[in-house]
């Protein structure tokens, strides 16, 4: 009878442990950022320098990609050979319960880009990517982009305003022509989303908001 009473506890100890949730480690890439304070402004734009490396902490290479999903990175221009790219895991902060954004720097000989990479919890992946800085271009055209991450609409979740500049040189008639084409973006943090909005005056937005060229 003891033996039997014995037999029917363990038992009931191994079904209950089955039934335990299983918990899962965090990825090791998170390691590599430093929380961002809510109430931080984030200004992100290109070093002219391509050699320097100012704060951020190295991912390694075999670490990141295998971590982002392909269809994220194949988002990304220029990406082509990861064993020559440069990646720095920047700062984090939450968008919600269920989303975290990851600030990543990439650089690759003259390509340099910044991404915001938005982790979901439940799904365990991360989901979504939005470009916030970049440099790339050839001879005859260069594109750059920056941005800001900060409190735009008052609702106390961060959004975006992108700035973007297009040059290019133009052959007309026998001499050159250097052309500059600016503009600007506002992306809303709506409904679990960052959301296109209007911008009423993009004159205005580009003088409050200007980016370094490199021309």
């Amino acid at each position: 009878m003891i033996i039997r009473s014995i037999f029917f506890y363990f038992a009931i100890i191994l079904l209950a442990a089955c039934h335990l949730p299983v918990s899962s480690k965090d990825p090791a890439i998170f390691t590599h950022f430093r929380p961002l304070r809510p109430t931080d402004t984030l200004h992100i734009e290109i070093a002219a320098d391509t050699d320097s490396v100012v704060g951020g902490d190295t991912i390694p290479n075999a670490l990141f990609f295998t971590t982002i999903p392909p269809n994220l990175l194949q988002e990304i221009d220029y990406l082509a050979d990861s064993s020559q790219a440069l990646v720095l895991g920047r700062q984090y902060f939450s968008l919600n319960d269920g989303l975290v954004a990851y600030w990543v720097e990439i650089r690759q000989f003259w390509f340099q880009h910044h991404s915001l990479f938005l982790y979901n919890k439940r799904k365990k992946t991360f989901t979504n990517r939005i470009t916030l800085a970049e440099w790339y271009g050839g001879d005859g055209g260069q594109v750059l982009i920056g941005s800001w991450l900060f409190d735009l609409d008052g609702d106390g979740k961060k959004d975006i305003v992108r700035r973007e500049i297009q040059h290019s040189m133009v052959l007309e008639g026998e001499e050159p022509q250097e052309h500059i084409e600016e503009s600007a973006a506002v992306l809303l943090w709506k409904n679990g989303n960052f959301v296109d909005a209007p911008v009423q005056d993009t004159a205005a937005m580009i003088r409050r908001f200007p980016i370094r060229s490199f021309w």
